[in-house]
């Protein structure tokens, strides 16, 4: 499997994160902090050895933070092919940068050579200068960074974690790192954004929570060999030089498994008593809707999923019944409208073809029904029970404890339901037969 190529500007954002970030104290000077790099791009598919990046192999980065001044151009003289540069203003003006990409290192070494480098900063409070010695030539890159997780975790040229839990991130020490260089790592569009670490550094945790699942995300490991230091005075924050190894990877987080969660059976009643939903058992003794479908026998059943769900279709595989419309996507849930219900039988509805928002599709899933008018307990039979059990709510109002009680859905319990389930009285849903195929 090809590693994945990162884009230019996250390699120049691992050299901005790692330098300027670094002297965050520096935002109080006219021109904040600048950083000159020498930088070498690696790629990792895989626990074997990075291997290097064809795509943007070497590069020069130079980057100027804004402090409180505001930045209208800035210009870099030095030893090498391509002085002068002028750098470009990125982020509505608070970094102005200079990013070129060389095939070898060589080129990148006449371009950018060893010796004085003078920065120049054209701002509304004036012209400012700062020069820095860089001797690239007698520091060589960096270690090439490579992470050391389990190679399990290494698939199809990605890094796949769980993020419900926390990942320890682990890699191979810069070799001869000194006092004041860094390592930084970096996950792009996501919350996790560790400050630099010591060059001695080899592992990060990231918490469980962190990275969204069943999303993929580019990063970036940085050994950083710092060079040269400027110190911050009122003109400029610090400065930096320094050459970068970077190594670009890329993180797949699972996503979480797809599962039929609830069903139940829901209902409004009437005069604004509210919605009420039956709770259907996924799988045993079928759950019982005692409430009434008007001559059409409707019904609406709500499935629950444990991901969002973008498609999937519903078919009466059992009972008498039909589906009424298209299913209704909702989130995580899956409403299923039925008609043609007939009474006093188990209905099975089979869903087919969920699919999640992370493309994955659930197994086809078959809930059963009870639908008996009046079996106000969920017996599966109408008798005494239920008669006494809805003349006791007689009179009260409809809500979650006794809306069962409410069978011809009106919105009020009273003779008129006491009627119906007495009229219902010696029905029974069988448990022996089999329902009808449809």
């Amino acid at each position: 499997m090809n590693p994945r190529s990162h884009s230019r500007s996250a390699r120049a954002t691992v050299v901005l994160l790692a330098l300027l970030l670094t002297a965050a104290s520096s935002f109080g000077q006219t021109v904040g902090s600048f950083a000159h790099a020498k930088i070498q791009n690696y790629l990792q598919a895989s626990s074997s050895a990075p291997i290097l990046d064809s795509t943007q192999p070497f590069q020069f980065g130079s980057f100027v933070a804004r402090g409180t001044a505001t930045i209208a151009s800035a210009t870099l003289t030095f030893p090498g092919t391509a002085s002068p540069r002028s750098y470009t203003s990125v982020g509505a003006g608070s970094v102005f940068t200079i990013l070129d990409t060389f095939t070898t290192a060589a080129q990148l070494d006449a371009a950018y050579g060893t010796g004085t480098y003078n920065l120049t900063v054209n701002t509304d409070a004036g012209a400012f200068s700062r020069s820095m010695s860089l001797l690239f030539s007698f520091f060589g890159f960096p270690t090439v960074p490579r992470l050391t997780v389990p190679a399990a975790d290494w698939q199809n040229g990605v890094l796949v974690i769980d993020s419900t839990i926390d990942y320890t991130f682990t890699w191979a020490a810069f070799s001869g790192a000194q006092v004041n260089d860094l390592i930084q790592l970096v996950i792009y569009n996501s919350p996790v954004a560790p400050a630099p670490f010591p060059g001695t550094q080899t592992s990060y945790v990231v918490p469980a929570g962190s990275l969204q699942p069943g999303t993929e995300y580019a990063a970036d490991l940085a050994f950083v060999r710092v060079i040269n230091l400027t110190a911050a005075d009122a003109d400029f924050g610090q400065g930096f030089g320094a050459r970068v190894s970077n190594t670009g990877f890329t993180i797949r987080t699972l996503a979480p498994a797809l599962a039929l969660v609830s069903a139940l059976s829901r209902k409004e009643h009437g005069s604004g008593a509210g919605i009420y939903d039956i709770e259907l058992p996924l799988s045993g003794t079928p759950g019982v809707e005692c409430r009434a479908g008007g001559a059409g026998g409707d019904h609406l059943l709500v499935f629950t999923f444990s991901n969002p769900v973008v498609s999937g279709t519903a078919t009466v595989t059992g009972g008498t019944g039909n589906i009424a419309s298209t299913p209704v996507l909702n989130g995580n849930t899956m409403a299923v409208a039925l008609t043609g219900v007939a009474n006093a039988q188990t209905v099975t509805v089979t869903l087919s073809g969920v699919t999640d928002s992370f493309a994955q599709v659930l197994p086809d899933n078959a809930v059963t029904v009870a639908f008996l008018l009046g079996d106000v307990n969920g017996n599966l039979s109408v008798n005494a029970a239920d008669i006494g059990l809805t003349k006791s709510q007689s009179g009260v109002a409809v809500g979650a404890g006794n809306f069962r009680a409410d069978v011809n859905v009106n919105g009020a319990i009273n003779a008129a339901d006491v009627g119906q389930v007495k009229a219902q009285s010696g029905t029974f849903v069988p448990t022996s037969s089999k329902a009808e195929i449809r």
